[in-house]
């Protein structure tokens, strides 16, 4: 398991684990622009906006209060659903090695 890392959060004591995100993910960073900004806009559009990429990590910390996060719990579990929800609508070959289920 990730070795824990420890915080305090006022004045609570804070444990945590660094998860790394699945392949094929990152996480960002994102800044609001505001109406009106570049990209342009039409003049008086109230959905008009934007948003600007500032950043990205590959890598995401589990806190939990008073102790780490389980590992194999919570978040990291739901880190797993990517990949998995990734190969789910991929095709099943003739050539797979999978039998189907009747």
């Amino acid at each position: 398991p990730p070795p824990e890392l420890w915080a305090s959060f006022r004045g609570r004591r804070m444990g945590g684990r660094e998860l790394p995100l699945p392949p094929g993910y990152r996480g960002v960073l994102l800044k609001r622009g505001e109406p009106g900004e570049p990209p342009l806009c039409e003049p008086g559009d109230p959905q008009a906006g934007w948003v600007m990429v500032t950043g990205s990590f590959a890598a995401i910390t589990d806190w939990g209060a008073d102790s780490a996060p389980l590992p194999g719990r919570g978040l990291a579990r739901a880190l797993q659903w990517g990949p998995l929800a990734q190969a789910l609508p991929a095709p099943v070959t003739e050539d797979s090695d999978e039998e189907a289920e009747p």
